[in-house]
């Protein structure tokens, strides 16, 4: 069964976690929150209807199976859903506006993400049901002139088959759908065109190379032991696996996987490359002990080889300023997001003397706490305050 992963990003109070809660269980939504609680995690989520936190969600049908990742939409999370964008692997982004609002500051911060890490972008007009023809078509408007500015030169496309979303280039068009979470409105040829979805990743070929998960969570289960949930990049992960995982202040520990289990908590010998599921796990070092402590975001089981399971302090990366209020000079310190890393890291060497919006450069940087994981290639977001730019990793040290 092949595994499509969708975020679903947009401004607080678009209906993220209510449409989703639409798409999966076939229910509607009464207008008083009554869909989404029945897929928040904790009990704050419940009282303020804000997702704080990651959570994972799953629709299955004709073989397919659909994992919505519900980002958090308000400010004060950014760094929680510009996590769940670069440590998820995810195909495609379900980027989601309230007719009502507008395209409103994290909404465009949002879409910013998106296409800086360049993932498919589906936008999906929320509660159609109770906004104005006028307002709805200015915002339309707004949306479409946002989209024609040079550096993103999409066009709308409008979702009205069930193959829309198959078939479209999202290189030149952003596919675009109008619903109603309370009345129903497109709410099945939403969930048929993402049901036809493809997978964007190459994953054949990914289950060839070296096994590597990333760590999005970890779980002390009574009478089992630490359970890790995440993502197999690449390789192919069985029962009986020994296995590294780290990097813990740089260091990497032997585990061995005990057992294995699916998205519905189902059983399974194997998973991989392209699929998602939970590992028990048992650590060989009687030295080393997991606590909750350790397990920080950057934490990967890899294949037990010399080669691969190394950590970096300093790394190069071709970077490009997206906003900076002034300049950028040697010893700036932003916060880098790369994959599920999110440590600060120092500038020592630059080939500019400074940085402004819109400049591009070499840059080096020192993370400031431990090493990380790190991989040639891998894309990166910086930011600190208003400031944010995006590159890719040339090379480790």
């Amino acid at each position: 069964m092949e595994e499509i992963r969708i975020g679903v990003l947009g401004n607080v109070d678009s209906g993220k976690s209510t449409l989703i809660s639409v798409l999966k269980n076939k229910i509607l939504d009464n207008g008083r929150g009554s869909a989404r609680s029945t897929i928040f995690k904790h009990k704050h989520e419940q009282d303020t209807g804000r997702t704080s936190s990651l959570s994972h969600h799953f629709l299955e049908d004709n073989n397919k199976l659909i994992s919505f990742i519900d980002l958090a939409g308000h400010e004060k999370y950014l760094k929680t859903t510009i996590f769940g964008l670069n440590a998820c692997s995810l195909d495609y982004v379900m980027l989601l506006v309230g007719s009502n609002m507008g395209i409103l500051k994290m909404t465009k911060e949002h879409l910013g993400l998106a296409l800086a890490l360049k993932i498919p972008i589906i936008t999906v007009v929320t509660k159609v049901d109770i906004c104005p023809e006028p307002i709805l078509k200015q915002n339309m408007d707004l949306l479409a002139k946002i989209l024609s500015q040079p550096y993103i030169g999409k066009k709308i496309i409008h979702i009205e088959d069930n193959n829309t979303l198959e078939t479209v280039d999202y290189n030149k068009f952003m596919p675009v759908i109008k619903v109603s979470n309370t009345k129903g409105l497109n709410i099945d040829l939403l969930r048929n065109n993402i049901l036809k979805l493809r997978s964007t990743k190459n994953w054949s070929t990914l289950r060839e190379e070296k096994k590597l998960i990333v760590v999005e969570d970890k779980f002390n289960v009574p009478g089992i032991g630490v359970v890790v949930s995440g993502v197999v990049n690449s390789g192919v992960i069985n029962i009986g696996d020994k296995l590294k995982m780290g990097p813990f202040r740089g260091m990497y520990v032997d585990i061995i996987v005990k057992s294995i289990h699916d998205n519905f908590r189902n059983p399974i010998t194997k998973l991989s490359a392209g699929y998602s599921g939970c590992f028990n796990i048992k650590c060989l070092d009687k030295k080393f002990v997991f606590r909750k402590s350790v397990f920080k975001k950057g934490v990967v089981m890899i294949d037990n080889n010399k080669i691969f399971n190394r950590s970096y302090r300093e790394f190069l990366a071709n970077i490009t300023i997206l906003h900076h209020p002034t300049t950028i000079r040697l010893n700036y310190e932003p916060i880098i997001h790369c994959g599920s890393i999110s440590q600060s890291a120092k500038i020592f060497f630059m080939d500019s003397e400074l940085l402004r919006t819109g400049d591009n450069a070499n840059i080096k940087f020192r993370f400031k706490n431990h090493p990380e994981f790190i991989e040639k290639n891998s894309k990166l977001i910086f930011r600190e305050g208003r400031t944010k730019g995006i590159g890719y990793i040339k090379e480790v040290y």
